[in-house]
C-alpha cells in the first residue's frame, strides 16, 4: 500500500558501513508498534528559505576553521550543464562564533590531495552566528544556529558536458575561513562533482532557519526519510537491481516529554539492506526534521536501548550535561571518534527537545537530547556518524 511518495528526488547516502545481508537488520532495534499512514499526504520537506538579515550580538567571536564542521548536500542539476550543492556549516566549540565575510574553496580528491581549483567570480560576503555544541549533520535539513552556502559549477565550457580542459573529479571540498584556517567536507557518494577546469562558484554565507514544519509527527518522520532516500515508503516491498525500497513496521517512538521522536525504517536492496532512522522535534510551529541517518550496525545513531559511539571532528570531546539543556551544569566530557571505535555508551532515555536561545548570538539553539546511562544528557549531534574527511 502506498503511504507517501516524494515529488523531489534528492538523495543522500549516509551508510555508516558497507552493505550487509538484510537479515542483520534485526540488530538495529525498533519496536513492534504497528505503523500507520500519515494524517495527510504532505509534500516532502523542502528547506525553508534562509533569512537574509544580518545577525547581531553583544560580543563578537570570529569562527575559526578548527571550530567548524562541514556537511555537503546531494547534487542538484539545472539547465545548461550547471550543477550545485548546498554546504552546511556548524560550530562544535563551546562558545557561539560569528562566521563573516566570504569563503574560498579548494577541491580535493578522495585522498585529500589538492586538485586544480579556481573561482568563477569573487564570492559575495555574508554572515551567520553559529551556536555551540553542533556538528553539521545533514545539509538537507539545516537547523537554526547553523550556516549554509551554495557551491555551483559547470560541466563544460564548449557545451554542457563538454569541457575544453580537464574536469577534475572531487571527493572532498575544503573551505577556507577568512584568516583563520579551513574546514573539509566529503562529497556525497551519489554526486559527480567534476567542474570544468576546476572552476567553482560560491554563494554568500547565510543564516539557516528552521526546516519546514509538518502537522504531525508521522508526517514529519515519513516525509523526511522519503525525501532523504528518494524512495516511496511502503508496508512491504521487493527491491530490484534498478530500485531499492523502504518499509516501516514501527510507529514513531516519542520521548517522555513528547517533544521529539524517532522512527525506524528498513531500506532494502538486492545486495542487502540497512536501517534508517528519522529524527524529528516539535516546537510552536509544528514538527521539524533534524536528521535522517542510515546504518547497517549499531553504534552509529541513537535509539533507546541501543549503545552509541561519540562522534566528532579530529580530536576532542563532547560535553555531557546534568539535564537536557545547555544551561545545565556540565557533568563530563566524552572523547569522540571519527569512526566506529572507542567506547560505546548505553542510551537509556530520550529523545527530548529543549527550546533554547544562545545567550551570546541570540540564535535559537534548541536541539534533540539523549541520556547516556551513568553519564548524563548529550546532544544528538555527537551520537550520529556523519561523513568524515
Amino acid at each position: 500500500m502506498l503511504i507517501l511518495s516524494p515529488t523531489t528526488r534528492r538523495r543522500r547516502h549516509v551508510w555508516a558501513l558497507l552493505l550487509v545481508p538484510a537479515a542483520l537488520l534485526s540488530a538495529c532495534g525498533g519496536s513492534s508498534t504497528t505503523s500507520t499512514s500519515p494524517s495527510s499526504t504532505a509534500k516532502p520537506a523542502t528547506p525553508t528559505a534562509p533569512s537574509t538579515s544580518t545577525p547581531t550580538a553583544a560580543a563578537t567571536t570570529a569562527c575559526t576553521g578548527a571550530d567548524l564542521t562541514l556537511a555537503l548536500g546531494a547534487e542538484n542539476s539545472a539547465s545548461g550543464g550547471q550543477q550545485g550543492m548546498t554546504a552546511l556549516l556548524a560550530n562544535h566549540s563551546s562558545t557561539a562564533c560569528l562566521l563573516s565575510g566570504s569563503l574560498q574553496a579548494q577541491l580535493l580528491d578522495s585522498s585529500g590531495h589538492s586538485l586544480t581549483t579556481s573561482l568563477e567570480s569573487t564570492p559575495p560576503t555574508g554572515s551567520a552566528w553559529l551556536v555551540p555544541d553542533r556538528v553539521a549533520l545533514d545539509a538537507w535539513w539545516p537547523q537554526p544556529g547553523e550556516a549554509t552556502l551554495t557551491i555551483s559549477w559547470r560541466t563544460g565550457d564548449v557545451q554542457p558536458g563538454q569541457c575544453s580542459g580537464a574536469a577534475p573529479s572531487a571527493g572532498e571540498v575544503s573551505l577556507s575561513v577568512p584568516g583563520s584556517g579551513s574546514v573539509i567536507g566529503v562529497v556525497d557518494s551519489s554526486a559527480t562533482m567534476a567542474p570544468c577546469k576546476g572552476v567553482v562558484e560560491l554563494g554568500a554565507i547565510t543564516q539557516a532557519t528552521a526546516p519546514q514544519a509538518f502537522g504531525s509527527v508521522l508526517d514529519a518522520t515519513f516525509g523526511a526519510v522519503a525525501e532523504e532516500t528518494g524512495l516511496t515508503v511502503t508496508e512491504s516491498c521487493t527491491p530490484t537491481p534498478q530500485q531499492g525500497c523502504l518499509t516501516s513496521s514501527t510507529g514513531p517512538i516519542l520521548g517522555s516529554a513528547n517533544t521529539a521522536a524517532f522512527q525506524h525504517f528498513d531500506h532494502f536492496g538486492t545486495g542487502g539492506g540497512a536501517a534508517c532512522f528519522s529524527y524529528v522535534y516539535e516546537d510552536s510551529a509544528g514538527w521539524h526534521p533534524l536528521d535522517v541517518a542510515c546504518t547497517q550496525n549499531t553504534g552509529y545513531n541513537p535509539s533507546v536501548g541501543s549503545s552509541d559511539y561519540i562522534f566528532g571532528p579530529g580530536s576532542g570531546c563532547a560535553n555531557v550535561h546534568s539535564s537536557p539543556s545547555h544551561s545545565s551544569s556540565v557533568s563530563g566530557c566524552l572523547t569522540w571518534t571519527q569512526a566506529g571505535s572507542g567506547t560505546q555508551y548505553a542510551v537509556d532515555q530520550g529523545p527530548t527537545y529543549t527550546a533554547e536561545t544562545d545567550p551570546i548570538s541570540g540564535q535559537p539553539s534548541g536541539t534533540i537530547w539523549w541520556h547516556l546511562q551513568g553519564q548524563g544528557w548529550i546532544t544528538q549531534d555527537f551520537l550520529v556518524a556523519a561523513p568524515q574527511a
